[in-house]
């Protein structure tokens, strides 16, 4: 992700869900429907990311 689009999706308050979205996709074109620890951890990120994104908000320091 360029600086531009970084700053773009954090200004839009979606940096997190872009990142979950990103990282899903990801996962699917890996592991498809195939069982695997490495999806499992992958699914619980996207799901801490989803919680960040309806809860919390990046300040710049």
């Amino acid at each position: 992700m360029s600086k531009e689009s970084l700053e773009f999706h954090i200004k839009s308050d979606d940096y997190f869900g872009t990142l979950a979205t990103v990282l899903d996709l990801i996962k699917q074109q890996i592991f498809g429907d195939k069982k695997n620890k490495l999806k499992s951890a992958i699914e619980s990120k996207v799901l801490e990311l989803m919680y960040l994104q309806n809860n919390y908000r990046i300040v710049k320091k």
